[in-house]
């Protein structure tokens, strides 16, 4: 495990008494989930916990890949129906990847350093959302 990814992982579980701390934690990896996320074990509570938790990608079983494809055609401006036609998903997973994206700054460090979007196609995407949300509450 690299160092730099030791300092940013912690545990998530409010129940630890290392919850969110980075002194004194034990945090290893503990292999991959089939969509390759990493899964993390915490040695003090005993639990197993993923990379993607806190983000708005959680528990959404799509590799990396699928997500990048999914929201960089959202950016370009495609339908729902038409991202359907092109991963082969169905438009209920992808709108719920859609709407229940929100930005936070672990999602967008996760979206930028995992997934592999640029800064600017994240603010692109924020842009697209936040028009998306209002047009929706009219």
């Amino acid at each position: 495990m690299s160092v730099e990814n030791q300092n940013e992982t912690v545990c998530p579980n409010p129940e630890c008494e290392y919850y969110l701390r980075t002194e004194g934690k034990a945090i290893i990896k503990r292999g991959k989930y089939k969509t390759g996320h990493q899964r993390y074990y915490c040695k003090h509570c005993g639990k197993f916990f993923m990379d993607t938790k806190g983000t708005s990608v959680y528990r959404k079983h799509l590799s990396a890949y699928e997500i990048r494809l999914i929201y960089r055609l959202f950016i370009e401006k495609n339908g729902i129906r038409s991202i359907e036609r092109i991963t082969g998903h169905h438009r209920d997973t992808i709108s719920h990847l859609i709407k229940g994206t929100v930005k936070t700054q672990k999602t967008e460090e996760y979206l930028v350093n995992q997934i592999g979007l640029t800064a600017s196609e994240c603010e692109k995407l924020w842009g697209l959302l936040e028009k998306k949300r209002e047009n929706s509450l009219k």
